[in-house]
């Protein structure tokens, strides 16, 4: 088995849709589901098969490819739903309007998961994307300490594993030599899903910390902060709201990239920031943990 984690955009899409087609199954989420609704609304009637397919209590697997990459853009996960071949779409799908002439739906959907993403995920991506980078990097940690076994142990209540079977739920499954990708996600909670495919499985799980997306403090805090951290750090946890290079924080803070990289790395060892890279340059973002502190809230 070879574990690796992966985080992904479209699957953040598609389950934000799931949580908004049933809003109080989902509780933990109704501050970011009023905002989600007027903004879906916004778009129209989907004239398209998506809310369909993702409505159902299996979505086809070809709308939720499993990512080959730890992290991967949004419109190069959603070409990718193109690929699926008519054998997979009907294997998937028992709709004659899809069946019919699958080229077409496809695109329709495609078109519709671009407005949808823009919409509801987008504009919180830089936050969300620190929740479940942090979530990687604390199980990427945890593995390194206590192996695989124990992590997929601690995933989940309804997630156990015994060499070479993987239990979800009431499901179990022959892992095989197939890898085995975790993906974190702040729309799943209470559930874990598992999804199977020939070449590699994906098990979904809830991301440690997703709370602090939706819970914002109205005391200011920054000050508290900058006593707590430090100015200079203070200011690098809000600027990490979205993925920023060494020197482009350099530049917004007014210091010395090697001061930056100093404070970044005092960041990342308190949980606070992850770093990763990004074709030849190395990106960094503020985790859950780093957001619930600029906010005043404690994950």
């Amino acid at each position: 088995m070879a574990l690796r984690f992966a985080v992904s955009p479209l699957w953040e899409t598609i389950a934000g849709l799931r949580v908004l087609a049933a809003p109080s199954l989902s509780p933990v989420h109704q501050r970011w589901i009023a905002w989600a609704e007027r903004r879906l609304l916004g778009l129209g009637e989907d004239r398209s098969l998506l809310h369909v397919l993702v409505t159902r209590p299996v979505v086809p697997e070809f709308l939720i490819p499993t990512p080959g990459v730890r992290s991967e853009r949004v419109g190069v996960e959603i070409d990718a739903v193109a690929k699926a071949g008519p054998e997979r779409i009907a294997a998937a799908v028992d709709d004659p309007r899809l069946l019919a002439d699958p080229p077409r739906a496809i695109a329709a959907m495609q078109e519709r998961l671009h407005a949808v993403h823009d919409a509801i995920i987008a504009p919180i991506w830089p936050r969300l994307e620190g929740v479940l980078q942090g979530d990687v990097e604390r199980r990427g940690r945890r593995m390194v300490e206590a192996g695989g076994p124990t992590v997929l142990a601690e995933l989940h209540p309804d997630v156990s594993y015994r060499n070479p079977h993987l239990t979800v739920a009431d499901r179990t499954v022959d892992i095989g030599e197939r890898d085995l990708v975790l993906v974190p996600s702040a729309f799943t909670w209470p559930h874990s899903y598992l999804r199977d495919s020939p070449v590699r499985l994906a098990l979904c799980y809830p991301a440690h910390g997703f709370g602090s997306l939706w819970e914002r403090s109205d005391a200011p805090t920054h000050d508290a902060l900058a006593r707590l951290v430090g100015q200079t750090r203070a200011r690098l946890l809000c600027e990490l709201e979205r993925p920023s290079t060494v020197t482009e924080l350099a530049t917004r803070l007014g210091v010395t990239v090697g001061a930056v990289s100093q404070h970044l790395g005092v960041l990342r060892a308190a949980g606070l920031a992850v770093s990763r890279r990004e074709g030849r340059e190395v990106v960094s973002l503020r985790t859950g943990l780093g957001l619930a502190l600029v906010q005043g809230e404690v994950p």
